[in-house]
């Protein structure tokens, strides 16, 4: 009996070692205002790449690591998953680009964010 209630005192110690150092990591965002003639442009397509990509992948749509469309408020906003940071760092560059109907850009902004930071960067178009 006294080994069993041993035994059951360290599972209540573990258990609780183990959910106290399982904090939830704080999201990553980036807020993409996208303006135009000093207006805001909302509907707008904005793609985000990896810094790390050279200029050649940033011409095509295809090569984006996602996009979201602006809201009313002409902003796109963008969560950066864990995976977006490189092994061991607590920093990443993206790169958001707007393209018209032909595919060629049109806007263009890099941002450098740390992990757990929220930022706001402003994309101006042409």
């Amino acid at each position: 009996m006294k080994v069993f209630k041993q035994i059951f005192m360290l599972a209540v110690v573990c258990a609780a070692l183990v959910l106290t150092g399982c904090e939830k990591e704080k999201a990553t965002t980036i807020s993409v205002e996208v303006v135009k003639s000093g207006e805001v442009q909302p509907n707008v397509q904005v793609y985000m790449y990896s810094g790390l990509l050279g200029d050649s992948f940033l011409q095509s749509k295809i090569h984006a690591y996602q996009n979201v469309a602006t809201d009313e408020n002409g902003v796109a906003e963008f969560t950066l998953p864990s995976t977006f940071f490189g092994a061991g760092s607590d920093k990443a560059t993206a790169v958001f680009q707007t393209f018209d109907e032909k595919g060629t850009v049109t806007g263009k902004v890099p941002a450098s964010v740390n992990k757990g930071e929220n930022k706001k960067v402003t994309l101006k178009m042409n």
